[in-house]
């Protein structure tokens, strides 16, 4: 099983390319991680290093500063 990852922030996404959620999913991953260093990896290479990316609603996908 494939995953798409960001190095930096050490968390990654898995890849089911023929379900469109999962897609949706997907792209809000590389949305918020879109200046960081995002790769295509084996679930197996970085399951114990890395975490799943949690979408915890769009309104939080971008914080605000005071």
């Amino acid at each position: 099983m494939r995953a798409r990852a960001c190095i930096k922030c050490k968390e990654y996404v898995v890849i089911h390319p023929n379900n469109p959620l999962n897609q949706s999913k997907i792209d809000l991953f590389e949305r918020k991680h879109h200046l960081h260093t995002l790769i295509i990896v084996d679930i197996k290479e970085i399951k114990d290093e890395y975490k799943v990316f949690k979408n915890n609603g769009l309104a939080n996908s971008s914080p605000m500063s005071a």
